[in-house]
């Protein structure tokens, strides 16, 4: 027999009602509205090396040395679909086109400079994180040149090839609006949601006869280098308006008598209007071009003569972003049960401007003393080594490295006679004025060399000139929650809440806080209370009622 008085009193305390809770899903009953939306990234740059060995064809005269090598690289495809991949690793496939300036061994009889035209293949695989579905946007450029000769038939290139790539996720993302049947009270908040409505491709054929004053007739061409530039864009109903430049910078030979002499330059630009159809109301258009396929051609015409023709394609690639404004719930709760959710984050990328920067870039240069006094500058290029951009408050600040190419000859006598190459990297610095600007928006830009000249000041001494020309995308990445998996949660206890309560505010209280706290509406407490905005001073007491 046990006595009372035994019991510990621990054990005459009643067993406390266990409280058990139950997710009840609100299945189709939640109400949710679609909007596109695409999640852009750019992945780091990844830099490949392509080494290959380049013959001097038959038909040229052997090689003594090289002055300078350029290249341009393109893709076979510019646009990959990675819906279907299950690996990291994309197959990369396209070609490098050099142009090889070099002196001959036997310069009396070949002439002074020789030309090559090479097209190196290249096939790499490249490994980067894919997201699914994503669609990758390639590019890439030829970054770095070495070469070494080997023989008089014979010289190796060795080619850093910069891949750059951005990976577009183009996704449905589902607004949660409520539910039928329940009040739920919501706080809300307006976002701007932007997707890629259309992604095009189109081609536009140019022919144009280049004005090139010239005195003498053209024989040929030994080198050219052409780029295209966006000057300005518009977007209407029906068409997306393109305005741009091809610039051509031309190294050719004309007939005379001294073949040193007979080497020259000119620089030229042709404007260009492309109309591409568009399906659509507004948006933003970003616009890039592949000029590969733009050649200059030395023609024979009746009445002029010798002339060069600018004949080929633009590929121009369209992106067109538009954008919806939504008011996005971002908290929520039910005044007569236990309301639970998860916040899944987004992102969108906002266009905000267009701009374009330029500044002129000028540089003293001193050949090596080895070469003796510069007697012709024979050609001179620029190209953009390396930019970065970077915001500020009203601004956009660009800096880099431009390479500066240029041939020269020393000595007056033929036998006396040289010709080499120097390269010199200039730094550059561009500021834009962009008053939408506040420092942590994404900046793409494309920069480039433009009306690039230079002239001797003395023998020792050269002056180099260039304007760099910025184009900037600027757009503002905007993250955003949306609510998912909206559930009730019921529970076996009967605890109810107070009808009504005197609660004294806290730091840091706001009016949706509180009532949300006492599953109330916030429109009641402040009508009860007699409150102006959301925001509420420490220590005030406010009547709840429910």
């Amino acid at each position: 027999m046990t006595y009372e008085k035994e019991i510990p009193d621990y054990a005459m305390v009643p067993a406390r009602e266990i409280d058990e809770k139950v997710i009840v899903p609100v299945a189709g009953n939640a109400v949710y509205t679609p909007v596109q939306a695409t999640g852009i990234t750019e992945k780091p740059k990844t830099v490949i090396t392509i080494e290959e060995d380049i013959l001097v064809p038959d038909t040229k005269p052997d090689l003594r040395e090289i002055l300078l090598i350029d290249g341009t690289a393109g893709l076979t495809s510019r646009e990959i679909d990675c819906i279907n991949k299950t690996d990291d690793y994309i197959n990369l496939s396209g070609e490098i086109e050099l142009q090889t300036l070099y002196v001959p061994e036997n310069r009396q009889t070949a002439g002074p400079v020789i030309a090559i035209q090479t097209r190196v293949p290249f096939k790499e695989r490249w490994h980067t994180d894919i997201a699914p579905g994503a669609t990758l946007i390639m590019d890439c450029r030829a970054e770095k040149i070495e070469y070494m000769v080997i023989n008089e038939r014979k010289y190796r290139v060795k080619i850093s090839l910069a891949v750059m790539a951005k990976e577009c996720v183009d996704s449905k993302v589902d607004i949660f609006e409520g539910i039928n049947g329940e009040e739920i009270e919501m706080l809300k908040d307006r976002v701007k949601i932007t997707s890629v409505s259309l992604r095009k491709k189109d081609a536009m054929s140019i022919s144009e006869d280049l004005e090139i004053k010239e005195d003498a007739n053209p024989e040929g061409i030994l080198k050219q280098d052409i780029s295209v530039a966006e000057n300005y864009k518009q977007v209407t109903a029906e068409k997306v308006v393109i305005n741009g430049f091809i610039f051509v910078n031309l190294l050719y030979t004309v007939t005379g008598d001294n073949p040193c002499e007979s080497i020259r330059q000119a620089q030229t630009r042709v404007e260009f209007t492309q109309f591409i159809p568009v399906k659509q109301d507004g948006g933003n258009a970003i616009v890039s071009f592949d000029g590969s396929g733009l050649k200059v051609k030395l023609m024979h015409d009746e009445e002029q003569g010798e002339i060069f023709r600018l004949e080929g394609e633009i590929i121009t690639y369209l992106e067109l972003y538009t954008g919806t404004e939504k008011e996005i719930i971002v908290d929520a709760y039910h005044k007569e049960k236990d309301f639970i959710c998860d916040f899944r984050e987004e992102k969108s990328r906002i266009p905000i401007a267009s701009s374009a920067g330029e500044s002129s870039v000028r540089e003293i240069i001193s050949p090596e003393a080895a070469y003796g006094e510069v007697e012709r500058i024979l050609y001179t290029t620029g190209e953009i080594a390396r930019s970065e951009s970077r915001g500020e408050q009203g601004k956009i600040i660009t800096e880099g490295i431009l390479l500066a190419k240029m041939i020269c000859m020393s000595g007056k006598e033929e036998d006396e006679i040289q010709l080499f190459s120097i390269k010199q990297e200039i730094p550059f610095r561009v500021v834009t004025a962009v008053p939408q600007m506040t420092g942590t928006e994404k900046i793409t830009e494309r920069a480039y060399a433009r009306d690039v000249w230079a002239e001797k000041i003395n023998g020792k001494q050269l002056e180099f000139n260039a304007a760099v020309v910025v184009n900037a995308e600027i757009m503002k990445e905007e993250t955003f929650k949306v609510l998912a998996n909206p559930a009730f949660e019921e529970s076996t206890s009967k605890e109810a809440m107070a009808p009504m309560t005197v609660y004294a505010a806290k730091e840091g209280d706001s009016l949706w806080g509180i009532a949300k706290k006492f599953k109330t509406s916030a429109e009641t407490v402040s009508r009860l209370n007699q409150l102006e905005g959301e925001q509420i001073s420490e220590g005030r007491k406010l009547l709840i009622i429910r």
